[in-house]
């Protein structure tokens, strides 16, 4: 199939879900969400970016990043996964891949397709019967938008 290119558009958002190497559970162990957390974050000061949502399951990531900077998505995707992956690697004193070669990711055309994207998000460890309701699940923005936790990773705000 060959080296496939991804497309990105100036000024719009992605709704981005990048895989963990076999599905394993590696952020069924809350250390490890705190340190993806504080690489997300490390790298939005970095490589200017804005986070509208985030949800970390055990065996993938949501987000929805908005580049405002000089770096695409794939760089930035790059940059948080091999930072992560390094990290941990060193931790565990082990080397291998983490994360899936490749991330999905779907364009934000409007603010309907946002609202929507973030209540997914939001909803995905309830449809994984992970916990009841989203108020349950400490790793998500949810509780950035519903006033439960801000000391969570920062979310932007909308400029839709």
């Amino acid at each position: 199939m060959g080296n496939i290119k991804r497309y990105f558009e100036a000024g719009y958002s992605y709704f981005v879900t990048t895989i963990v190497q076999e599905r394993r559970p590696v952020f069924a162990d809350d250390k490890m969400c705190k340190i993806l957390l504080v690489t997300v974050e490390y790298f939005k000061l970095i490589l200017d970016y804005k986070i509208y949502a985030y949800c970390i399951m055990p065996d993938h990531l949501h987000l929805i990043l908005h580049p405002v900077g000089r770096y695409d998505l794939s760089y930035i995707m790059q940059m948080i996964k091999g930072s992560f992956a390094r990290k941990i690697n060193k931790m565990n004193t082990s080397n291998g891949r983490l994360w899936q070669r490749r991330f999905y990711d779907e364009g934000i055309r409007n603010t309907a397709m946002l609202m929507q994207k973030i209540d997914y998000i939001h909803n995905n460890p309830v449809r994984k019967k992970l916990v009841t309701s989203p108020e349950e699940y400490p790793y998500s923005s949810y509780h950035w938008y519903f006033g439960h936790n801000k000391d969570a990773l920062e979310i932007d705000r909308l400029d839709y």
